[in-house]
């Protein structure tokens, strides 16, 4: 898992498939790709999933891996 930081803005979706923006500079924790939060997308590879102000957000994997750089990785 990752901490990242987004570059600049974000378009993601909660479990509840509604729209948000995420602002420039906010720290993205528990990121994944992959099989992910709750069982989000357990056949769809190209899912990114994180936490931000408390709740679950995802959104394709090269919507959002492009648009946020690394600030840690952590190995389970």
């Amino acid at each position: 898992m990752q901490t990242r930081q987004s570059r600049s803005a974000l378009t993601a979706y909660t479990l509840q498939l509604r729209m948000r923006t995420i602002p420039a500079n906010a720290i993205l924790h528990d990121f994944r790709i992959g099989p992910g939060h709750q069982g989000l997308a357990p056949h769809n590879s190209d899912v990114a999933s994180f936490h931000f102000e408390g709740q679950v957000y995802f959104n394709v994997a090269h919507e959002i891996v492009g648009k946020t750089g690394i600030l840690s990785t952590r190995v389970d």
